[in-house]
Formats: structure tokens, sequence, C-alpha cells
């Protein structure tokens, strides 16, 4: 009987140790001090923040940053393992008592490492601010470096409604902030557009000051942030050459015989609107903001290319120029043609000079810089498949590599001073999953050595 007893007793340990091991497979690890190199010299390249959605990550020399399952999260390349941005033992990970977890998919952003620290912007309910956090790897020792207040719906007043690109470079945080005026309930308008108005914020790492590249109250225009880069931002500020009417001062227009094209038409004013789109000679303006001395630049300014849909109505909009990195001290930017051409320059900033590097005839980039001096691009060839090269800035060659798909299955988003990490999308579910690769088995076209990493 007791024999029994014993053999049941350890059945049932048996069954808690595979229920525990089951349940614990596949979930990442609180991290620990002895996770993640803490030895990091403090660099002046540039870091991109890992995104809460969009499958984005910020890749380091020993791992990556990301967002998953409403946690912060760090995957280690060489103990290839995944971790939580806590270590508190026995955390579920679940509420606002741990460092990682954050409730929806818009409350956390630009996770990164950047120099000995770990910075993200969080959603901070009870003050209705998102908050520029730096903490340790492990999650500990979180401080606020700085707060955007997200507003209150009043009217008459600016609301931040999303955080949508985060960089580090040169001590700070560079981010882009979309808005949203709230007009007064009785107004049929204001001055202010209902669409979003992006504000770009920079804020120093160490004492928490911030500069604004532009200002809310220049509604009519938009702006984009189109480059950061150790020396210099990249910003595209975009307006209409002709205003658009509200829908009381069409009515009023109307009514004294403008617009006669639209009298027999059941709604006149959104006709107009649609003739408007096709009509408003959207203009550009490249700026770039020097950060030595603080001077902007205005690089070039004209109307935009249009792309016209099936119907030629205006679809959207084609920016000329398309920023990428930097070189040498110069900025790169590819003009490209949207088809099927592109070229690459080199422009150095205080001379206004710019130098053609790259034509890319029925192709195009892959990179910006990697391995200090590289660039990878592709052309097309028959039957759906596509050469690899890569340009050398230093050399001045061409180098090929292999051939691969025209959709291109290793899709490039980070390096190591030794590895590649990109996308590989599933061919049948179009799922991405992400890969690493040693730099030469990528280099020679032995793309099935890239491993993936269980994130």
């Amino acid at each position: 009987m007791k024999n029994l007893q014993f053999r049941v007793f350890c059945i049932i340990i048996l069954l808690m140790i595979i229920a525990t091991t089951i349940s614990a497979c596949g979930q990442p690890r609180p991290i620990s001090e002895s996770s993640l190199d803490m030895n990091i010299s403090f660099s002046d390249d540039v870091v991109f923040g890992a995104g809460s959605s969009g499958f984005t990550y910020s890749v380091c020399e020993q791992g990556l940053f990301y967002h998953k399952d409403n946690k912060l999260q760090y995957y280690d390349f060489a103990a290839k393992e995944k971790y939580v941005l806590c270590d508190k033992a026995n955390c579920n990970h679940a509420n606002a008592s741990c460092s990682a977890w954050y409730e929806n998919v818009h409350d956390a952003t630009g996770l990164a490492m950047y120099g000995e620290k770990v910075y993200v912007i969080k959603l901070n309910s009870n003050s209705n601010k998102y908050e520029l956090l730096s903490m340790n790897p492990t999650g500990n020792n979180q401080k606020v470096i700085y707060s955007l207040d997200i507003g209150d719906y009043r009217a008459d007043s600016w609301v931040l409604e999303s955080i949508r690109y985060v960089y580090y470079a040169g001590g700070m945080a560079w981010l882009s902030a979309d808005y949203q005026y709230i007009g007064e309930p009785a107004e049929e308008s204001s001055d202010f557009s209902d669409s979003a108005h992006t504000l770009i914020i920079g804020i120093n790492l160490q004492d928490g000051t911030s500069i604004t590249l532009n200002e809310l109250s220049e509604a009519k225009a938009a702006y984009q942030l189109e480059l950061v880069a150790k020396d210099y931002i990249v910003l595209r500020k975009d307006w209409q050459a002709l205003e658009q009417l509200s829908q009381k001062a069409f009515a009023e227009a109307y009514e004294q015989g403008e617009f006669a094209e639209f009298s027999s038409a059941a709604d006149p004013y959104y006709e107009y609107q649609v003739w408007y789109q096709d009509h408003s000679e959207p203009m550009y303006l490249y700026l770039i903001y020097d950060l030595k001395t603080g001077e902007v630049i205005e690089f070039e300014r004209g109307k935009h290319k249009l792309n016209y849909d099936e119907d030629g109505h205006v679809g959207g909009l084609l920016p000329k120029y398309i920023f990428t990195g930097t070189y040498d001290g110069k900025l790169i930017y590819i003009i490209s043609d949207y088809e099927k051409n592109g070229s690459l320059y080199l422009l150095d900033v205080g001379n206004n000079v710019s130098e053609q590097i790259l034509e890319i005839e029925n192709g195009g980039t892959l990179s910006g810089i990697i391995d200090n001096d590289k660039i990878l691009y592709c052309l097309y060839t028959e039957q759906e498949k596509a050469d690899i090269l890569y340009y050398d800035l230093q050399t001045k060659e061409h180098v090929a590599l292999f051939q691969d798909d025209r959709r291109i299955t290793f899709r490039l988003i980070g390096e190591t001073s030794t590895k590649l990490i990109g996308i590989i999308y599933n061919p049948i579910t179009y799922n991405p999953t992400v890969y690493s690769i040693d730099k030469e088995d990528y280099y020679q076209g032995n793309l099935n050595a890239a491993e993936k990493l269980r994130l």
C-alpha cells in the first residue's frame, strides 16, 4: 500500500514538473545583469527605437529589442534566448507593477539601447502624459527624462494622438509626434485642417531639455521626419499652393456664380473637393538642420510629382528625394523615377555640392550603409529574378554577390559587426519572421544558413 502511495506521489510530482516545463516553454525569461553585456561604449551612431506595432526592431551588437505581447523584450544573439526587461522573481508581467509591461499596443514605443541605458516612451495614464524613460537593461532604475502632455480634448486645443518614430543620436532622442486640433463644436471649420499635424521634437538625454523644429500653429503645412543622422536632421515640409475652401466659404462663392461647373451635381461641395484634390498643386521644401551649429539650411523647394489612380485622379505624392544616411560626413540621398531606376548622390551640406555615386537601371537599393562602406542593391533580370550586388564607397567598385528571387528573400533591418539581421516572409502566408545570417554567408549567397530568431 505504501509502495502504491509512493508511486502515485511520484507520478503527481512528475506531472507537475512536466506541466511547469510546458507552460514555461517559449516564454521569455526575466532578464538579469548577467544576461546582457553592460560594458558597452557610447556610440555616435544613430539608433532606431522599436515600435509596438508594425514589426519593427532595434538592433544592437549583442541582440535586438522589440515589443511583443504587451511587454518590452530583448533577444540575445549569443545565448539564443529572449527576455522581458524585468528582473522580478515570480513576476507574471501582466500589470503596471512590472517594468516591462504596457497595456495597449500604442502605449509604448521607441525601445532601444543607446550607450549604457535602455530608453522607451510609455504612456502614463495617471498623469495623462507620454514619458521618455531611461532604465537599466533589467528594467530597474527607471527615470523620467521628459514628459509630453496629451491634452484634454477641450475646444481650441491640441491633443497628442501618437508618436510614430523615435531615433537616438548625438546624445538626443528625436521623435515625430502627431497632434490633432480640437475645434469649437459649433464651427464648420477652423484654420487648422482635420488631419494630424506632426511636431518634430529633440530631447537631450542628459538634462531633459528639448527643442522643436517646427510649430503646430503652422497648420496649413505638414512636416515629415526624413532622416536622423549623426550631424543632421532632414525634414520635408508639404503644403498646397491652392488653399481649399471650407464648406461655408464654398457656398458663399457658389452663390456668387463661381464653380458653375458643379451646378448639376447632387452635392456641389463634394465635387469641388474631388476637383481640389486634382488641382491643389502640392508643394515641398526640404530642410536640413545642422546639429552642431543649429543652422537650418534650405535644400530645395518645388512642386511634387503626382501619382494617379486608374480613374485619372491624384492618388498620392511621389517625393523627389529619399534620404538614407551619411558617409564621410555627407548626406546620401536617392532620386528615383518610381518605376525601376534610381540614382544615389552624396551631398556636401556645407558647400551645397552633390556628387552622383551610383546609377541603378532596372533595380533598387536594399540598404543604407553596411559594413562601414557598402550599399546593397539589386538589378532585376528575367524570370522574376534579381541579381544582388554591393557598391563599395571606398574603392568605388561594384561587387556581384548572388541571384535571388525578385521579391528579395532577405530584407535587411540591421547589422552587427559579423551578422546581418533581416526579415524573411513566409511565401504562403507572407508573415514576417526575423533571421540572422553571418555576413560571409550572405555575401556568398548561402541564404539557407540564415538562422530564425525565436522571438
